[in-house]
C-alpha cells in the first residue's frame, strides 16, 4: 500500500526565497503541486552593515506569508524551511526567525555542510553523476558550496563565505565598473581561493566540468549565449560585456534580470575565477536545489522535517549522562562555555542550529568515557555513544556527537589516522572537525573543573582574533592547557589569536 504525504520545503536563501510543494508516496515517486521563487536579496548591504535591511527585511516576511498561504491551501503534512549564509551571520536574524513562526513558517537555519549534502542530494535523484571527476557548485548570494565527485563517490566537500552579493558588497564598483576596479576583484578572488586550497585533501581528481545549480549561474548562461551550459570562452566574452556596461545597460541593453544586474558583473568574475582555479573547461547548469534536496531529505524519513523532539533527545542524553558522568558539573560548565564559543563562530565556520544542539549534546557527554577508564576515556566514550541506541536521534547525528567526542582531546582528526572518522561522508567529518576544536577548547579552560572561567568570548572583526576569558582566582592550568587544546581551533581560523584574561568582580 503506498502511503502519500504532502511536503512543502522553502529554501530562504540569500539572493531569493523557493518553495515546492510536492506529493510523494513511500516508493519516492513525486508530483509537484506548486513552485514558487521570490528574488528578495537578504544579503544586500550585510557585508557593510552586519544586519537584513529593515526594508529587505519586510519583504522576506511578506514573501513568507504569501508562501504560507499556498501551503495552507494545499493542506501539507511537513512544512520544512531552511535558512542558508544570511541567517548564520545577520545581528537581526533571530529577529526575522521569530516574526517567521508567527507566519507558520518554522525556519531552521542550516550549515554550509549541510547545505551542500543537500543539494548534491538533490542533484543526484535529478541527473546521473558523470563518471570522470567532477565539481558540483551552488553558488548563492553570501556562500558558494563545492562538491567534488568520481562516478557518484564524494571525496570531498568545501563551503566557502563568499557569493555574488557578498562581494558586490565588499568590492563596491563604479557605475559603469572601472579597470581597476576589474583588477580589485581579480586580486581579491584569487586570494579566496588561494586560501581554500588549503582546504582540500592532496591529490584531488583534476575535474572535468562544474555542474552548478543558481539562478545566477543561469543568468549567466543565457546572457553567454547557451540554454544550460557554457564554455570558459562564452562566459568571458559575457563578462567582458557586463563590466563594460552600467547596470542600467546590463538590464537595457543586455536582457539582465533587474534584481541582478548590480552585481552580475561580480558574479561572472567569481564563476570564471572559480573555473580558472578548478581548471575546468565547462558548466553545466541544473534547474534543482536546496529545495529539492530538502524534500527527498524528507522522503528518506518517512515525511519527517527533523529527527525527534528536543525533549526526547535530550531525555536521552540526560538519562545516558546521568549512568556514566562521574562529574555533571563539569561537563554542563564545558557545555556552557562551548555554546558561548559557538555563537561568535558561527559565521566564519558557517554552522548552523543542528550542529550547535549536538555541541551541546557532545559536551554533555564527553566524559562518560571515564566510567570505563581514565586513560583513552576520548575513546571509550565515543565506543558508549555509538551503542547507546540514543533516542530521538538518527544513526548520522549520533555518530557524530560520538566523533565529536571522540576528539575532544588526544590527536586532531584525520581520515589517513582515524577509520570512524574517515568513514564518514566529507560534510560530516568538516562538521566534526569544526565542533571538536571547539570543545577542546572549552573543556581546556575548565581544566581544574573549577569553573573559574565564567565566560569566554571570540572578536573575529579584524585580522587577529581576540579570545577574551573572564575568571576568577588563579587560571594559570586552563591557560597552559588552551595552548594545547585549542591549537585546533587556532589552526582553523587560520589568522594569529591573542588572549586577553580579565577578573570578574
Amino acid at each position: 500500500m503506498l502511503i502519500s504525504m504532502r511536503i512543502a520545503a522553502i529554501n530562504i536563501g540569500s539572493n531569493s526565497i523557493q518553495l515546492v510543494v510536492v506529493d510523494s508516496d513511500s516508493v519516492g515517486n513525486q508530483r509537484v503541486l506548486a513552485r514558487e521563487k521570490s528574488m528578495v536579496r537578504l544579503a544586500k548591504g550585510l557585508a557593510r552593515s552586519g544586519q537584513i535591511n529593515p526594508e529587505i527585511f519586510q519583504a522576506g516576511l511578506e514573501t513568507l506569508a504569501w508562501m504560507a498561504e499556498i501551503i495552507r491551501g494545499l493542506q501539507c503534512d511537513t512544512i520544512m524551511a531552511c535558512g542558508t549564509a544570511t541567517l548564520r551571520e545577520a545581528s537581526n536574524a533571530a529577529c526575522f526567525i521569530e516574526a517567521s513562526a508567527l507566519l507558520g513558517i518554522p525556519i531552521r537555519v542550516i550549515s554550509g555542510e549541510e547545505q551542500a549534502r543537500l543539494i548534491f542530494q538533490a542533484v543526484s535523484h535529478a541527473v546521473p553523476f558523470p563518471e570522470a571527476p567532477a565539481v558540483l557548485v551552488a553558488m548563492g548570494g553570501s556562500s558558494t558550496e563545492l562538491t567534488w565527485t568520481v562516478a557518484g563517490r564524494v571525496p570531498a566537500s568545501l563551503s566557502l563565505p563568499w557569493g555574488s552579493q557578498r562581494l558586490a558588497d565588499a568590492l563596491a564598483t563604479a557605475d559603469p565598473p572601472t579597470p581597476e576596479d576589474l583588477k580589485r576583484v581579480r586580486k581579491f578572488i584569487r586570494k579566496i581561493l588561494k586560501k581554500a586550497r588549503k582546504q582540500l585533501p592532496e591529490n584531488m581528481p583534476q575535474p572535468v566540468v562544474l555542474m552548478g545549480t543558481s539562478g545566477t549561474l543561469l543568468e549567466l548562461a543565457e546572457r553567454a549565449g547557451a540554454e544550460a551550459a557554457f564554455t570558459r570562452e562564452q562566459l568571458l566574452r559575457c563578462k567582458r560585456k557586463l563590466w563594460r556596461t552600467s547596470a542600467q545597460g546590463r538590464m537595457e541593453q543586455l536582457g539582465v534580470d533587474p534584481k541582478r544586474a548590480d552585481v552580475l558583473h561580480v558574479g561572472a568574475s567569481w564563476v570564471l575565477g572559480l573555473m580558472d582555479w578548478l581548471q575546468v573547461p565547462q558548466v553545466h547548469c541544473l534547474q534543482v536545489g536546496l529545495q529539492e534536496g530538502m524534500i527527498w531529505e524528507a522522503c528518506k524519513h518517512g515525511g519527517l522535517a527533523v529527527a525527534g523532539q528536543p525533549e526526547r533527545r535530550n531525555a536521552s542524553v540526560e538519562a545516558l549522562a546521568a549512568k556514566l558522568d562521574p562529574d555533571p558539573g563539569h561537563s554542563r560548565h564545558v557545555g556552557k562555555l562551548a555554546d558561548q564559543l559557538f555563537v561568535d563562530l558561527k559565521a566564519v565556520f558557517e554552522l548552523g542550529d543542528s550542529e550547535r544542539e549536538l555541541l551541546g549534546h557532545a559536551a554533555r557527554l564527553h566524559d562518560i568515557g571515564l566510567s570505563i577508564a581514565e586513560k583513552e576515556h576520548h575513546k571509550h566514550g565515543a565506543f558508549l555513544i555509538q551503542n547507546a541506541n540514543l533516542g530521538g536521534f538518527w544513526r548520522k547525528e549520533a555518530e557524530i556527537i560520538a566523533q565529536v567526542v571522540r576528539f575532544h582531546r588526544g590527536k586532531a582528526p584525520s581520515q589517513d589516522k582515524h577509520e570512524g572518522y574517515a568513514q564518514l561522508a566529507p560534510w560530516h567529518r568538516t562538521s566534526v572537525e569544526k565542533l571538536a576544536a571547539i570543545l577542546r577548547t572549552a573543556d581546556a579552560l575548565d581544566r581544574g573543573h573549577r569553573q573559574a572561567v565564567h565566560s569566554v568570548r571570540l572578536n573575529l572583526e579584524t585580522e587577529e582574533a581576540l579570545l577574551h576569558i573572564q575568571g576568577s582566582g588563579d587560571l594559570h592550568s586552563e591557560l597552559e592547557s588552551l595552548q594545547e587544546k585549542g591549537l585546533l581551533l587556532f589552526q582553523l581560523l587560520d589568522r594569529p589569536v591573542k588572549t586577553l584574561v580579565t577578573e570578574r568582580r
